[in-house]
């Protein structure tokens, strides 16, 4: 793309939050990341560079754009978006394809994490290799379940052995029909908020040029 004349990059995906302060339907404009494979030795940079113009030790520090996320605001302005429809949070990338068990979505929250997703990361490190700038939208399809305590099976059943059974209670699951409903039901949303801020890039570069 860089070769193409691409300066600047939108990835949009899907991601599960993993706080109840980003419901589902917000669109998360990502100001940073954390990728657990590349601590398993999963990097997208391992392996022969593609181009002895790439750096084998890319800083990331600053791999989301401020410029680019700033239009994603004005942008959500100009479509009278209500104010909660886009707010902004650091995406975990995680290699899947299971959906997140509540020990693993704790860990992510806990480690600064507001959404997670299994894509996306590989192509903004290929694009920071280029020194394109970057912008990542991550709609919220779903929400991670992490239940604050675990039901103990064994107080289940010494409660059943006393004669006090206690009710059970279920954990929910993540859906991946969910997750394609939600997709969809808000695709217009995220076309029509791309489609303002390529807009208000492109006025900036005319206003540059003349």
């Amino acid at each position: 793309m860089k070769r193409l004349g691409v300066k600047d990059v939108i990835i949009t995906n899907a991601a599960g939050s993993l706080t109840p302060d980003i419901p589902v339907g917000t669109i998360v404009v990502i100001q940073d990341h954390l990728a657990l494979p590349n601590l398993t030795g999963m990097n997208p940079s391992f392996g022969p560079l593609a181009s002895p113009e790439y750096l084998r030790f890319l800083p990331l520090g600053n791999a989301y754009s401020p410029r680019l996320r700033r239009f994603a605001f004005l942008a959500s302005h100009d479509l009278q978006f209500p104010d909660e429809a886009l707010t902004e949070g650091t995406y975990a990338w995680v290699a899947g394809p299971s959906y997140e068990t509540p020990a693993e979505g704790r860990f992510l929250r806990n480690a600064g994490a507001h959404v997670v997703g299994m894509s996306t990361i590989p192509e903004v490190v290929a694009a920071r290799e280029e020194n394109m700038e970057v912008m990542v939208l991550s709609l919220v399809t779903n929400q991670v379940v992490i239940p604050d305590t675990y039901q103990s099976i064994k107080a289940e059943v010494k409660a059943e052995l006393a004669g006090h059974p206690i009710d059970r209670q279920e954990i929910a699951t993540a859906s991946h029909e969910e997750v394609l409903g939600t997709g969809k039901l808000k695709a217009e949303v995220m076309k029509s908020l791309v489609e303002r801020i390529i807009h208000l890039v492109s006025s900036e570069t005319t206003s540059v040029k003349s």
